[in-house]
């Protein structure tokens, strides 16, 4: 007789066996649904009408749609095709289609809903007189889509290097060939994405793009034996590379609080506003800015 505990065994091993096929039938789904196939990228603009093929299937096969992975429903069908109306940013992802029942992946597609590049914003300033001078620019409302940008600096036929940024990458720096030139400067900018491109091109002379940065540790306080007067120091920017060659004009806006105008003094130097005061009473702010000199102005 055989004892009743070497009958357990075999009494457990048919719920094991039925485990495991049922969990060999979820992965093999799973599997199918997530198999490999090339993934396309589509482009489609913002409020079209977007129709999708699912591969080389007919028309009337029986398919199915996945958008990010979860089921479509066939309302959207055309057949085998998926229609989307007026998409608008939330269509933006990873489409697939899969065969019958089957869930064998037929296509994929990652769908990208954007629009086509307006006019590009352009400016150019040299803060590093006569070093060189630097170009930036952006879009006046974002695309959604990856944007190309190529610019194109003249100097009358000769084309000038423009070194781009790391950081950020919407700007980029050209060195002065030539100093008090007469030619003027041509900076032309293309900005391409799937979905179109468009340009704009500004012209300019040298010096007309000159702009120093602010003065640097700009302090401002009563006199000390006498409190209705302000003194106030500035230095040159650091950025200004050579300013006994190119000295800077510097202009100074205050407002005593009992005043709702703004007073200026203007074309001041470092070396004339080093201790000098200006009359007032109850401080409110002050501000000094500085511009460059024109070559006429400082003797060049």
């Amino acid at each position: 007789m055989t004892h009743p505990s070497r009958l357990l065994p075999q009494m457990a091993n048919p719920v094991p066996s039925a485990c495991c096929v049922v969990l060999a039938a979820v992965v093999m789904v799973y599997a199918q649904r997530h198999s490999q196939l090339d993934t396309h990228v589509q482009y489609e603009r913002l409020g079209a009408d977007v129709t999708m093929q699912c591969g080389a299937m007919d028309w009337d096969a029986a398919v199915t749609w996945t958008a990010n992975g979860t089921d479509i429903d066939e309302s959207h069908f055309n057949g085998s095709r998926l229609v989307l109306r007026n998409v608008d940013l939330t269509h933006s992802g990873q489409y697939a289609c899969y065969e019958g029942s089957s869930w064998h992946l037929k296509y994929q597609t990652y769908l990208k809903v954007g629009t086509s590049p307006k006019e590009p914003v352009l400016m150019c300033r040299s803060n590093n007189y006569p070093k060189g001078f630097y170009c930036s620019w952006h879009l006046p409302s974002p695309t959604y889509i990856p944007n190309a940008f190529n610019i194109t600096v003249m100097h009358g036929p000769r084309e000038l290097i423009c070194e781009k940024d790391t950081f950020p990458k919407n700007r980029c720096h050209i060195r002065y060939l030539q100093l008090f030139s007469t030619v003027k400067y041509k900076v032309t900018l293309i900005v391409t994405n799937a979905l179109g491109r468009n340009a704009t091109t500004i012209t300019f002379d040298e010096f007309t793009i000159v702009k120093p940065d602010p003065p640097e540790n700009v302090v401002a306080k009563p006199v000390s034996n006498n409190p209705r007067r302000l003194e106030v120091r500035w230095q040159n920017p650091s950025s200004w590379p050579d300013p006994e060659s190119f000295p800077l004009k510097f202009f100074l806006r205050y407002r005593p609080l009992i005043l709702d105008q703004w007073q200026h003094v203007s074309d001041l130097s470092i070396a004339f506003t080093e201790g000098q005061v200006v009359g007032g009473r109850l401080w409110g702010c002050c501000v000094v800015e500085a511009q460059a000199c024109s070559p006429s102005l400082s003797g060049v």
